[in-house]
């Protein structure tokens, strides 16, 4: 890939990241008016605990998503973990089967671009073909293998800290809300 072809290949995704960011910061901004609001609304004695009640259901609205990206992500890792040679590779011959492996071979070979030497005709044996698919697919396997165990890990933990965040958060505004029906 040259320097224009790599420029265009990444813009869908500048564009959905400029696009989180945006959303982010106008999501900051109604945070701070919102919080301003209702600070301001009722007396001197209820702004600190108004205050506390919007930073602890901030807290377990961010703990919330968390845990349903990390689902997401486990979900996602267990699909590919069960299926390695039809996860997430959109490039390369395709090692479904030794039948698509051999069908997209040739077609790999006729795309590798303009500064390549003209095609030739390939005289690779099936044995030796058999041999490169056994090996690419073991390859695939222990990459996805890797990538699971990795995703497993780390959502899992993101999981369980999210969880821990929302239940300390949850409880301390439970107590907070029946501390102020008794006063």
């Amino acid at each position: 890939m040259q320097g224009s072809d790599a420029i265009i290949a990444l813009e869908p995704s500048y564009g959905l990241g400029t696009a989180a960011v945006i959303l982010l910061t106008l999501l900051i901004i109604l945070w701070f008016v919102v919080s301003n609001v209702v600070a301001h609304k009722g007396g001197i004695t209820e702004t600190p605990n108004r205050m506390a009640q919007m930073y602890g259901y901030t807290v377990c609205l961010v703990a919330v998503i968390l845990m349903l990206t990390s689902v997401s992500s486990i979900v996602s890792a267990a699909f590919d973990r069960a299926n390695p040679l039809q996860s997430e590779h959109d490039y390369g011959a395709s090692l479904v089967s030794f039948e698509a492996y051999r069908a997209t071979y040739d077609r790999e070979r006729s795309m590798m671009g303009p500064n390549a030497t003209p095609m030739t005709r390939d005289t690779t044996s099936d044995e030796t073909l058999q041999r490169r698919y056994a090996g690419l697919v073991e390859g695939r396997r222990a990459a996805t293998m890797h990538r699971t165990s990795k995703s497993f890990v780390t959502s899992g933990l993101l999981l369980v800290v999210a969880l821990g965040m929302f239940v300390v958060h949850w409880r301390w505004l439970g107590r907070m809300h029946g501390s102020a029906r008794s006063a």
